[in-house]
């Protein structure tokens, strides 16, 4: 018998912390990919070496489970002692969606660098319609819009500084995996050091160039709910939406969208014309892992149903059950070598993947402690909306970020060797 339990509304990270503490959560567990290097020696999660190297009888042919993934994916569960905890089966992204019909209306081309998406923007301004739409709102807006503009510009602003900030002093190559060469272990000791702070040059560059852009946002942007994104775009008052791939489906039957649409087939690139540390391609917003990252509690085994859940997950993960699974959502592109059946429409994703990456520093979200982020995004939003100067913005980030550095270097005394 399985049994699913329903998903909580809100709350679902304090409610699994909780449960995996006490030994009571469910054997399989929905777990935010950065979050296993800041749990994995907690005890909670089985280590799924031995099973992934054992063939998956639900795969003809098979023999290692392991191969039925796609490497970047099945590898995106492992922990920095370089073992696999998590089970990933997709690949999630995100991109601008644009109504096609106001852009001829317009006269606008698809812009392929930052200073002609700055053009555009304006003529699309100046016809009374609102150029993009975003929200950086403290209840969800900012943690999500926040977390993926600083993703992205930081990982082109500090390209040159990248072999510095790992201590390598060797280039630092994107992969499919979000912060996977440069994770929390690197990121503590490169703040402690002084190799990576918020006073850096490139990072206070990654606060102007947000604040430059954000004219060309829903007025109110920082008190604009994050659930209107989407309607503004939909109802043809945006030009543009920055959404995820999760929203395709919805999007292709909303009966609402009176207007053709496309995705942009990448994030416009900074030149060294808009920032002197511009140059390099933006990474896709997007990496390994959406809706199918799953690990499997220790409590499992403490169960005697280890090897029952090893089964189910075998099961549901061999192509004829996992491609039917990802087309009903209809957000998430396969993770898997056989794709055969999948939704093409989500190839835009995947294309931006294979051809720039993801970003390589360990996302805000996930580098340090939940105090850290929390205060990182309230200080966002009150940036972005005039409240506080850049430099004040910086210094106090700075010394969040060096408190919260220490704390990790004491419970984690490895990672500052």
């Amino acid at each position: 018998t399985v049994e699913f339990v329903p998903a909580l509304a809100q709350g679902y990270e304090e409610w699994l912390v909780t449960q995996m503490s006490g030994g009571t959560s469910p054997e399989i567990v929905w777990y935010q990919r950065g979050y296993i290097a800041r749990d994995y020696q907690k005890g909670w999660f089985v280590n799924l070496d031995p099973f992934l190297a054992q063939p998956n009888p639900y795969v003809a042919n098979n023999k290692t489970w392991k191969e039925v993934f796609q490497a970047p994916c099945i590898e995106s569960g492992k922990a920095p002692d370089g073992h696999i905890y998590m089970i990933t089966g997709d690949l999630v992204g995100t991109g601008f969606f644009y109504n096609k019909t106001l852009f001829d209306k317009l006269g606008l081309k698809v812009p392929e660098i930052w200073k002609d998406f700055d053009a555009a923007q304006k003529t699309i301004k100046d016809a009374k319609v609102t150029p993009v739409s975003i929200s950086m709102d403290l209840a969800g807006g900012v943690q999500l819009y926040g977390s993926w503009t600083t993703r992205i510009i930081q990982d082109v602003l500090y390209d040159k500084k990248m072999g510095m900030i790992k201590g390598t002093n060797q280039p630092v190559s994107r992969t499919w995996k979000p912060g996977e060469n440069l994770q929390p272990p690197i990121m503590v000791k490169a703040i402690l050091d002084k190799r990576y702070g918020a006073t850096d040059p490139e990072w206070k560059e990654m606060l102007r160039i947000m604040k430059d852009w954000s004219k060309w946002w829903p007025d109110g942007f920082w008190a604009f709910p994050p659930g209107d994104v989407y309607k503004l775009w939909a109802n043809g008052d945006a030009a543009m939406a920055w959404l995820g791939s999760w929203m395709n489906k919805p999007v292709r039957n909303d009966p609402l969208i009176k207007f053709e649409w496309g995705i942009l087939p990448k994030i416009p690139k900074i030149t060294q014309e808009t920032s002197q540390f511009g140059g390099l391609d933006f990474p896709a917003m997007a990496g390994v892992g959406g809706v199918f990252q799953y690990a499997i509690a220790a409590a499992a085994e403490k169960r005697g149903v280890l090897n029952e859940t090893i089964d189910w997950m075998r099961f549901i993960t061999a192509p004829k059950q996992l491609i039917p699974l990802l087309n009903d959502h209809g957000g998430f592109a396969p993770g898997i070598v056989d794709t055969t059946g999948a939704d093409p429409t989500l190839s835009v994703y995947t294309d931006m993947l294979v051809k720039f990456g993801a970003e390589r520093i360990e996302p805000f979200d996930s580098m340090l402690t939940r105090e850290f982020v929390d205060t990182m995004w309230n200080q966002l939003q009150q940036f972005l909306a005039g409240k506080i100067d850049t430099d004040g913005m910086a210094n106090k980030i700075q010394g969040e970020m060096e408190k919260a550095a220490k704390q990790l270097a004491a419970e984690h005394p490895d990672w500052v060797k």
